[in-house]
């Protein structure tokens, strides 16, 4: 599944155009990590979320946007799952956003 099919399942959720945007972007720059920093095929599990997590964290980002990350992924994860890509959720976000 690539992000056109992301984009266009959120469309069909009734996502604001803005906000599948955001979300795109994201996921592509998620991918974008996996593919430099840790030669894997963007795929979403646990120990690829983890990373770029600490990543995000250890180039300073703001908690706000890490969090804000954390929630298009996890979207993505819900979409995967919807779609039989994956078959569990690798991101709880009780668990996993940054408190501050």
């Amino acid at each position: 599944m690539n992000v056109d099919h992301f984009s266009n399942w959120l469309f069909t959720e009734g996502k604001a155009t803005k906000t599948i945007e955001s979300y795109v972007n994201d996921v592509k720059g998620f991918q974008s990590y996996l593919q430099e920093k840790l030669k894997d095929k963007p795929v979403l599990s646990r120990f690829s979320f983890v990373r770029y997590k600490e990543h995000l964290i250890k180039e300073g980002y703001a908690f706000s946007t890490i969090n804000k990350k954390i929630n298009s992924l996890k979207v993505y994860n819900d979409f995967l799952t919807t779609k039989g890509v994956v078959n569990e959720l690798f991101i709880q976000l009780r668990k996993d956003r940054i408190k501050y």
